[in-house]
C-alpha cells in the first residue's frame, strides 16, 4: 500500500479555489477582520484614514491593523517577519487581499499610529462589556517589569558616574606618569596621548552627563530610550518599563493598563483603577445600563501606601491591599468640617464621597468596610537647618571633617560623604520622612565597618547633617543651630477592614495573563523607544491575550455576528 499522495506543484487548476474556503469558519482571523471593519478610524485618529487624492496611493490603515492584531496574536513581532508573512501565510492573503507590504511600511504604521493603537484596544474592551463578558467582580493590580530598548550599560546613575569618574582620573593619572618617565620612545608616547585623549573625552562626555543630571534632578539617565529606567527584575536589573495592569476578576480579562517609569508599585492604585472606572462608566452610558459607580480592587503588599489607598476611597475604589500585619489598615484625612446630610452619605459621586470622609463620616457605600475612628489631633516637627555650621561648609572641609569619622551631610547638592571620602547619593525617602543615601560601588573594596548594613548605607533625617560612624543610632549628632518647629493637625481617622477572601485570589488573577503575554506571546521585551511607542506595544500584545480569553469564552462566530 502506498502513501497518501498530495497535488502535484506544477498542475494547473481549471477553476481555481477562493481564499476564502482555506480559512475555518470558527478561525480566529475572521474576528480580526470583523473587529476592524467596524472601527471608526477617523474618530480613533489614525493617519491616512482618508486617502490623499493625488500621488502614488497608501496602504488602507485598516489593512495593517488587521495585519498587526494577527502577528500579535499569533507572537509575530518583528516588522520584517511580518512582511515575510505576508507573502507566505495563506490566513494574512485572505485577511489583506494578498497585498504585500514592505518591513518599513509595517514598521512606520506601528511607530505613527502609537496612541490610535491604544484606542483600539479600549474599543476592544467596550466589545466585551457590550457581550457582558467583564465581571465586575473587581479588579487585581499588579505591575511586572518589561524590558526597554537600552542597555544596562547605556544607563548611568549618579553613583555609576562618581565611580567611572575616579576610575578615569587614576587612569589619567598613571599615563601621566609613564609621559613623563624619560625613557618613553615616540611611539610610546604617541599610543600615550592617544589613550589619554580617549579618557579626557570619555571624562568630559561623563561630566556633561552628571551635570544634566543635577541640573534636571534625575536619579538615573538612560541614553537609547530615555524614559526607561534601571529597575529591580526576577533575574537581576535591568533597563525596563514598570507595566501596571488591571486585570478583571471574575473573567481575567484586562480592563486596562499602564507603563510607567517607577520601579516600585507604591502609589499605584488610585491612577490605574479611576482610569478603568471611568471607561466602564462611559461604556455603560453607551449601553444605557445601570452604572457600577463603587469598584473594588485588589493588590500585593508592595502598593501598601496609605494615601494612596486614601485618594482611591475618595475616588469610590475600595483598595484592598496585602497588609504588612493584621487584617485592617488606617487611613487618615485632613479634617474639615462640613454638614453632611442623609443625600450627601448615600451618593456614590467622588465629590460627595470626599466631603464624608474629611468630614469623619463613613459614607454609606463604604459601610462594614470603614469604621470611623473620630477625630485625633497628630503631631509632626518640621527643622530648619539652613544656618547650621555644616550648611556653611564648602566641599573640601565636609570632605575633611567626614574623613575624621562621620557621615556629612551636604543639604543644598543632596548627598553625603562617607568617611573614607566616597559620595553616598539619595537612594529613596522613609515613611518617616527620613532620607537614606547608599553607594554600593563605594564598598565592594572597603573594608571599614561604617554602618551595621553591608553597604554604605545611612538614613538622616531634615534636621541632620551629620552622623557618626558605625552604625550606632545614639552615635547621631544634630548639627548645633537647628530649628524646631512643632505643629499640630487635626485628622479624620478610619479603620479599613481588608476582604481577605478576595485578596486570595490576587495571584492566581493577576499573574496569569502576565504569563500568557511574556512566555506565550514572547511579550517581555519591548522592540520600540519611547513611553508612548511602548504603550502601542503594550496595547497590542494585551488585545492579543484579551482576544484569546474572549474566543475561550463565547467563541468566534458569536463574536462575529455580534459585530455585524
Amino acid at each position: 500500500m502506498g502513501y497518501i499522495e498530495g497535488e502535484n506543484r506544477k498542475q494547473n487548476l481549471l477553476f481555481p479555489e477562493s481564499l476564502d474556503e482555506y480559512v475555518e469558519d470558527e478561525s480566529p482571523v475572521r474576528l480580526f477582520d470583523a473587529f476592524v471593519e467596524s472601527l471608526d478610524f477617523k474618530a480613533l485618529e489614525f493617519n491616512r484614514d482618508t486617502p490623499k487624492s493625488e500621488g502614488r496611493p497608501g496602504y488602507n490603515p485598516r489593512d495593517l491593523m488587521r495585519l498587526y492584531i494577527y502577528s500579535y496574536y499569533y507572537r509575530i513581532r518583528s516588522s520584517r517577519q511580518i512582511a515575510r508573512e505576508c507573502r507566505v501565510n495563506l490566513e494574512i492573503m485572505w485577511l489583506i487581499g494578498k497585498l504585500a507590504p514592505d518591513f518599513r511600511t509595517i514598521a512606520n504604521f506601528r511607530k505613527d499610529n502609537k496612541s490610535a493603537i491604544r484606542k483600539v484596544f479600549k474599543e476592544f474592551n467596550r466589545f466585551c462589556y457590550k457581550m457582558n463578558l467583564f465581571s465586575h467582580e473587581g479588579i487585581s493590580i499588579d505591575g511586572s517589569k518589561f524590558k526597554a530598548v537600552n542597555a544596562k550599560d547605556k544607563n548611568f546613575t549618579q553613583s555609576k558616574l562618581d565611580d567611572r569618574l575616579e576610575r578615569i582620573d587614576e587612569h589619567i593619572k598613571e599615563y601621566l606618569a609613564e609621559l613623563d618617565a624619560a625613557d618613553l620612545d615616540d611611539k610610546q608616547a604617541e599610543e600615550l596621548e592617544k589613550k589619554l585623549k580617549e579618557y579626557r573625552e570619555r571624562k568630559e562626555k561623563y561630566e556633561e552627563l552628571q551635570k544634566k543630571m543635577t541640573e534636571e534632578n534625575l536619579s538615573q539617565i538612560s541614553l537609547t530610550d530615555p524614559e526607561s529606567k534601571l529597575m529591580k527584575m526576577n533575574e537581576g536589573f535591568g533597563v525596563c518599563y514598570n507595566t501596571q495592569t488591571a486585570v478583571d476578576v471574575g473573567s481575567h480579562l484586562i480592563a486596562d493598563f499602564e507603563d510607567t517609569d517607577s520601579p516600585t508599585d507604591h502609589g499605584q492604585i488610585t491612577n490605574l483603577a479611576k482610569k478603568v472606572k471611568e471607561d466602564f462608566e462611559e461604556f455603560e452610558k453607551a449601553e444605557d445600563k445601570g452604572a457600577h459607580e463603587i469598584i473594588e480592587s485588589i493588590a500585593d503588599k508592595g502598593y501598601q501606601d496609605t494615601e494612596d489607598m486614601a485618594a482611591a476611597l475618595c475616588e469610590g475604589i475600595i483598595p484592598n491591599v496585602i497588609p504588612q500585619k493584621g487584617s485592617t489598615c488606617e487611613i487618615e484625612y485632613d479634617y474639615e468640617p462640613s454638614e453632611i446630610t442623609e443625600e450627601i452619605r448615600a451618593s456614590t459621586k467622588p465629590e460627595d464621597l470626599r466631603k464624608c470622609l474629611k468630614a469623619g463620616v463613613v459614607p454609606e457605600s463604604y459601610k462594614g468596610i470603614l469604621k470611623a475612628e473620630g477625630i485625633k489631633e497628630r503631631t509632626h516637627y518640621e527643622y530648619e537647618a539652613t544656618d547650621a555650621g555644616i550648611a556653611k561648609m564648602d566641599t573640601e572641609q565636609m570632605v575633611q571633617k567626614a574623613r575624621e569619622g562621620f557621615f556629612v551631610r551636604d543639604a543644598e547638592a543632596n548627598l553625603v560623604f562617607c568617611p573614607q571620602g566616597k559620595i553616598l547619593r539619595q537612594k529613596s525617602i522613609k515613611k518617616n520622612g527620613n532620607i537614606r543615601y547608599c553607594n554600593k560601588l563605594a564598598c565592594k573594596n572597603c573594608r571599614n565597618k561604617c554602618t551595621k548594613s553591608d553597604w554604605k548605607e545611612v538614613d538622616f533625617s531634615k534636621d541632620s547633617l551629620i552622623h557618626k560612624a558605625g552604625g550606632n543610632k545614639k552615635d547621631g549628632v544634630k548639627d548645633a543651630s537647628v530649628k524646631r518647629n512643632k505643629i499640630v493637625q487635626k485628622k479624620a481617622v478610619f479603620t479599613m477592614q481588608l476582604n481577605m477572601e478576595k485578596l486570595g485570589k490576587r495571584m492566581s488573577t493577576s499573574e496569569h495573563p502576565f504569563g500568557t503575554v511574556k512566555r506565550h506571546l514572547t511579550g517581555y521585551y519591548f522592540l520600540l523607544k519611547g513611553k508612548l511607542k511602548a504603550e502601542a506595544e503594550t496595547a497590542l500584545l494585551y488585545m492579543a491575550y484579551n482576544m484569546r480569553r474572549a474566543i475561550n469564552m463565547v467563541g468566534v462566530s458569536r463574536m462575529v455576528a455580534a459585530l455585524a
